[in-house]
């Protein structure tokens, strides 16, 4: 019966705009893992372990080394590539440095997000647009799924009555999606982005003229 042993941390993003990059605990605690038996059927011990703050039907297990996301239906001996490098450290040498992360799966922490969007105004919508960009330049996984959950749209529709300020917050997370491949090619399939876009082009706001331009002429270089 073989196994994997190693370290487990949880990373507390049950609220995608007030996450962490931080893994507790600091000391982490061994977990053996079964390498025949599905990782889903392994989630609970692992969860119980470091009495995570998340539910259990919304996690996901994430490699520190490398930010993989391991696929829960499968065994670690079916995603044994997804572990080259793990067990050593930053200097090449074996240790056991990393960890493997309990945090939120992708689509809940996507959907928790546009949802807040659509439901905030006032300065709790503020603080949510002000943090896109941080969130998507903290895991680059995330744009792919933010883009197949129709996040463009939110964005567009926020943005569509929103002010200057709101506007420039909004315009700052585009840029983030647009630096990743998925995200650029959801933009170039995303009509209504362009659109919103050359409409804020006649905007009275300089800085918010000066950002939707350098967007779409990154926007045109690529097609």
């Amino acid at each position: 019966m073989a196994t994997f042993i190693c370290r487990v941390q949880f990373l507390d993003d049950t609220d995608p705009f007030n996450s962490t990059n931080f893994p507790e605990p600091t000391r982490p605690p061994l977990y053996t893992f079964r390498e025949d038996i599905p990782l889903i059927n392994q989630l609970a011990g692992v969860h119980r372990l470091l009495k995570a703050p998340h539910k259990l039907d919304d996690c996901a297990l994430q490699l520190s080394h490398n930010g993989t996301y391991l696929d829960l239906e499968s065994s670690l001996a079916e995603q044994r590539d997804e572990l080259e490098g793990f067990q050593q450290d930053d200097t090449g040498s074996r240790g056991k440095k990393h960890s493997v992360v309990l945090r939120t799966q992708l689509t809940v922490r996507v959907h928790a997000c546009i949802e807040r969007l659509y439901n905030s105004n006032g300065r709790d919508l503020r603080r949510a647009l002000f943090s896109l960009k941080q969130i998507f330049q903290d895991d680059k996984d995330l744009v792919h799924e933010f883009v197949m959950a129709e996040g463009l749209t939110c964005l567009i529709k926020v943005g569509a009555e929103a002010d200057q300020n709101y506007q420039n917050y909004i315009l700052r997370a585009l840029g983030q999606i647009m630096l990743y491949v998925d995200g650029m090619n959801g933009v170039i399939g995303h009509v209504e982005t362009i659109q919103w876009l050359y409409t804020l082009v006649g905007s009275k706001f300089r800085l918010v003229v000066k950002t939707a331009l350098k967007l779409l002429l990154v926007f045109v270089g690529v097609l």
